[in-house]
């Protein structure tokens, strides 16, 4: 950044040759104890803001089968199905209760769920026999039998974030067959039965969809973390007031469902706005609203394979702060000029901006009691990852000034001594930051759900922007980041 000293004369009130002959002569022979009042340099107008680009976060959430299985069991228990009469619309002559004694099994693969039930089935055949004199006579034989019924579900998400599910039955599995002794005669009826349960898979079918989709795992998951990311997250509390991190999501697409490992998986495409603000009290939490989850937006194309972020985030550094800052660092700052008696302490420094540039006003008493001015632009140098300022010199009327009232601060290393205090080292803070995030997201309800994944997390900054009230930082981060449900 170039910084220049710029120096304004005090107004001087009306005076005689004589006396204005001796002022002169004075100021010369004592330059070293010299005293100007400065005003500050023109403002010149400002770049157009450069358009926030949006980032996306592409979020694989991993959901573990055995939960969703858990949740199944929970609601799928007890009596599945009873046909309590002999006479129904086929007059099929049997009564049929169907239990679940076990715990229903799921595995998943690609979009589908592949559920194991385990049933106990009680029944009662009626016999009608015809006697030797003609008359017919009704008889009962019951049996018990257990087997495995086999489905399978193609799953989906509807626009609500709910589990869809159409299941069909696929097979049966004998666990013990029921078998009926007549007149001393073993009668297999797997067949006969087997015909029966296929007559009743629709109601079956339909209790595991219902079962499916009361659910509300996902839609609830989701909100979760669509709201969690919303929460501003304090990354730095140090050097300002309380400097935020915010995101104001803009929309939100989810691909098909994948089963794979026994888990289910869920590629979510976060499209949001980054920025920073910088609270004005100390620990002042930003107030916002938060957004609903919207309407799914279906994206096929995404894999839970895929879980890169693009983030660009924009830094607002209010002026204010910078001062703050300033007046933390280089207040009462004595330099002292090598290979002289001479010394200047800065009683006070404040930046604005002007055009393209920073500039600086210094107050300085000692050996020159004046105010300057320096100018520079800003630039972040990413091999040692710290905020320098590049063609940092005085205001050319400054140096003007300099020439003939204080040439020896031309002469001396001042001016890089100022530079160097100027450097702000963001290594540390850089490193932290992706800790910093992944701690943020830990914490809360949310967090005893879902364990947040951030990897490989790059930073590099891309603009810096003066303007009137800010320096503007815009940064880029990439990673890979998943979110895995722990807890339903």
């Amino acid at each position: 950044m170039k910084f220049r000293f710029y120096f304004l004369a005090k107004k001087q009130s009306q005076c005689s040759l004589w006396t204005l002959f001796l002022i002169l002569t004075l100021s010369f022979i004592s330059s070293c104890r010299d005293t100007t009042e400065s005003t500050a340099p023109e403002i010149l107008p400002f770049d157009e803001t450069i358009a926030h680009q949006v980032s996306f976060l592409e979020v694989p959430i991993a959901f573990k089968v055995d939960q969703i299985e858990q949740k199944i069991n929970e609601a799928i228990k007890g009596t599945l199905y009873a046909d309590q009469s002999f006479e129904d619309k086929k007059s099929d002559g049997i009564k049929i209760r169907i239990r679940k004694v076990e715990d229903i099994q799921i595995s998943v693969r690609d979009n589908f769920m592949y559920y194991s039930v385990p049933l106990h089935i009680w029944a009662s055949k009626r016999i009608l026999k015809v006697t030797l004199f003609g008359k017919k006579k009704e008889t009962t034989k019951e049996i018990d039998f257990s087997l495995r019924l086999q489905f399978r579900s193609e799953i989906k998400l509807n626009k609500n974030w709910k589990l869809e599910t159409k299941t069909s039955y696929t097979g049966i599995e004998w666990i013990k067959k029921p078998k009926i002794k007549v007149l001393g005669i073993n009668f297999d009826l797997a067949g006969l039965l087997e015909t029966q349960l296929i007559q009743k898979k629709d109601d079956l079918e339909r209790v595991i969809d219902k079962a499916a989709s009361n659910l509300k795992v996902i839609e609830k998951e989701v909100s979760k973390i669509w709201t969690k990311i919303q929460e501003p997250i304090l990354i730095e509390k140090k050097v300002t007031n309380g400097t935020w991190l915010l995101a104001e999501p803009i929309q939100i697409e989810a691909s098909k469902i994948e089963g794979k490992n026994n888990q289910l998986f869920i590629t979510t495409r976060l499209k949001t706005l980054l920025r920073t603000i910088v609270a004005k009290k100390q620990g002042e939490k930003p107030k916002i609203t938060f957004k609903k989850l919207p309407l799914l937006k279906q994206n096929n194309a995404l894999s839970y394979q895929n879980n890169n972020f693009e983030l660009h985030l924009k830094g607002e550094l209010p002026y204010i702060a910078v001062n703050d800052l300033l007046d933390k660092k280089i207040k009462d700052t004595v330099l002292v000029i090598p290979n002289t008696d001479y010394k200047i302490k800065i009683t006070d420094a404040e930046v604005f901006g002007s055009g393209k540039k920073l500039f600086m006003k210094l107050d300085l008493e000692g050996d020159l009691n004046s105010t300057i001015y320096l100018s520079g632009t800003p630039r972040f140098d990413s091999l040692d990852t710290s905020l320098h300022f590049d063609n940092f010199d005085y205001d050319l009327q400054s140096e003007e000034y300099l020439l003939s009232a204080a040439d020896w601060m031309l002469k001396s290393t001042v001016k890089e001594e100022i530079q160097k205090l100027l450097i702000l080292p963001l290594d540390d803070y850089v490193k932290k930051l992706p800790d910093i995030i992944q701690t943020a997201l830990s914490k809360g309800k949310t967090a005893k759900a879902a364990l947040f994944d951030l990897r490989d997390f790059e930073l590099s900054p891309r603009f810096i922007q003066i303007d009137k009230d800010h320096v503007r930082i815009y940064v880029k981060a990439t990673g890979k980041v998943g979110i895995e449900i722990i807890k339903l």
